[in-house]
């Protein structure tokens, strides 16, 4: 016996439902992380690191931190990675077996995302031309604006591309985490491109390939794995479109950043400044200084205004499609009474009796399909709220939401999993740090974090202190080092007289730091009476000791030191 229609779900939805389920899924896990192999954090140095591979593209550039050339980054299990992109510049889509997390060091772009299953709400009309509609209309998922301070998150296996429509340079600083544990590979940084064949960010051994055999074979996109003639009938296009998708012309065959002729033209909202512009034309062309008739139609480019009023009236439209067809019946039928009364007066009181049943009957039919549209656009707002319009991106650089101010030493933004809910699934978090001139980060470690640091600004003087107790690192920063620092390995920061600007990467979503000093710290929070049996102090040191330095993780040097970095040394 086959089940009602109501119990019949489609595709669509059972695939957003179980996403949403392993997503959740994976939040509860209590290991996050794949385990690091024996005495891989016993480190008895670490160093601000320099990128160790670079691929120029046609339109940008790409540097490499790869974890297989420096201990401290097989220790944290992450990689990382700096992409600059040029004006026009577009980065190729692609995907990765492990959770990603951007930041905008510099610049204005977009970045577009393919999360399977979910709606492409970005549609251009369709418009006309003649009375005959033109090429198919264009529609994609949704697309998100980038700018400097952005931090972006990008889920394991969903394809993405980037693009640069700004004037500057757009530099992005991406974390790989490749030990998570929604990485089922290895921890060997694998990118999967869907166009190009671009050169291989991250070089790897294989046992398999044969004496003699070109590395240039390993370069290829996911298309060109697949016979040509099986994707031909998949795609039901031409063999010269096969071709294209599998090797594209030479221009473009081996760069990760193409260049855009012309700019690229895509279905966006505008901007704020571009609102504004338009209101301000319209408003001079509306005082004569270019007054154009309300019927006139530009057919090349029509306006935004144009377009949210054609959305508007399709959208009014199709809800009172329906609603107006039942209504014309309704009228239709009571025309045709009415004729028919005025011929057979003597059955007026049977046929009136049978309008009333029709239309009772034509409105319960009204009632039942406005129940039906609201309960499948209940269904579908679900299920698209909690997965296709996930919150991924959070501006970690905006002064006004810090977390942690001091007007001297300088302020702290903190984006979590609960600014942030998506890092949830994801075991990431970061922390934007800018310290002023001669402003301290006092010593504290991450209690369930490893962390990756990377200068984009100033200068600034870092120590990091082992679980011996040795110092592994001491030296000074300026932006481009990077820096890792394990988890519990003490840390401490001081900015120089440009001041320090750093992003920090942490690989748990609700990363925690403890201070070694000043309030709330492991030295404040201890018995005096304790302190004192331990370090053989007096009353009168430990009194000094715990109460002399009453800031919080943002400090200010001693002011009998005038000499910049002193404090540190």
């Amino acid at each position: 016996m086959a089940k009602p229609k109501s119990y019949l779900i489609n595709y669509h939805y059972r695939y957003l439902l179980s996403l949403l389920i392993f997503t959740c899924t994976c939040s509860a896990r209590q290991l996050p992380r794949q385990p690091s192999e024996f005495n891989e954090c016993q480190l008895d140095s670490i160093d601000a690191l320099e990128p160790d591979n670079r691929i120029q593209s046609e339109a940008g550039l790409t540097e490499i931190w790869d974890a297989n050339h420096h201990p401290e980054l097989r220790c944290a299990g992450v990689s990382v990675l700096k992409r600059t992109i040029n004006t026009n510049g577009l980065h190729l889509p692609s995907y990765v077996a492990y959770p990603e997390l951007h930041f905008v060091e510099q610049g204005t772009g977009v970045l577009g995302m393919a999360i399977p299953g979910c709606a492409e709400t970005y549609e251009e009309p369709q418009w006309e031309k003649g009375g005959r509609p033109q090429l198919q209309q264009d529609r994609h998922q949704k697309v998100r604006y980038l700018k400097q301070g952005d931090l972006i998150a990008i889920p394991p296996g969903v394809p993405y591309w980037t693009y640069n429509y700004g004037d500057t340079p757009l530099i992005i600083i991406t974390l790989l985490d490749t030990s998570n544990k929604l990485n089922q590979l290895d921890r060997i940084p694998r990118r999967f491109y869907l166009a190009g064949n671009p050169e291989t960010e991250h070089q790897e051994k294989q046992s398999g390939r044969k004496h003699g055999e070109e590395q240039e074979e390993e370069s290829n996109n996911m298309f060109s794995g697949f016979d040509s003639r099986f994707l031909g009938q998949v795609l039901k296009v031409k063999e010269s479109i096969i071709k294209k998708l599998q090797s594209p012309d030479e221009e473009h065959r081996k760069h990760q950043i193409i260049h855009v002729k012309g700019g690229l033209s895509i279905i966006r909202p505008p901007l704020e400044p571009e609102i504004r512009s338009e209101e301000a034309k319209t408003h001079r062309e509306h005082h004569g200084e270019k007054k154009v008739e309300e019927e006139e139609v530009v057919e090349d480019e029509p306006g935004k205004r144009e377009h949210r009023k054609w959305r508007k009236e399709t959208r009014q439209h199709r809800e009172g499609e329906g609603e107006g067809e039942e209504e014309e019946v309704v009228e239709e039928k009571e025309t045709k009474t009415k004729e028919r009364f005025s011929h057979h007066g003597e059955r007026k009181t049977r046929r009136g009796e049978r309008r009333e049943a029709e239309e009772e009957e034509l409105k319960e039919e009204k009632q039942s399909r406005t129940r039906t549209r609201e309960h499948e656009g209940q269904r579908g707002n679900f299920l698209e709220e909690t997965v296709c319009t996930l919150k991924l991106h959070e501006n970690i650089a905006d002064p006004s939401r810090a977390d942690v101010f001091n007007p001297r030493a300088g302020r702290i933004n903190t984006v979590n999993s609960l600014t942030l809910p998506v890092l949830k699934s994801l075991h990431l978090s970061a922390q934007w740090v800018n310290l002023y001139k001669d402003g301290i980060f006092v010593p504290h470690w991450n209690m369930n974090a490893n962390s990756v640091l990377y200068v984009t600004r100033g200068r600034g003087w870092v120590q990091v202190v082992n679980n011996e107790g040795k110092s592994v690192f001491k030296g000074e920063v300026k932006r481009g080092k990077l820096l890792a620092v394990p988890q519990n390995f003490a840390v401490a920061e001081q900015a120089g007289n440009e001041g320090l600007e750093y992003i920090v990467f942490k690989t748990n979503d609700r990363a925690e730091i403890s201070t070694m000093i000043g309030r709330d710290s492991a030295i404040s929070a201890t018995p005096a009476e304790v302190l004192g049996h331990v370090f053989g102090l007096s009353p009168q040191e430990v009194n000094e000791l715990k109460n002399n330095r009453n800031e919080g993780v943002l400090a200010t040097p001693d002011s009998r030191i005038h000499d910049g970095y002193i404090a540190m040394v």
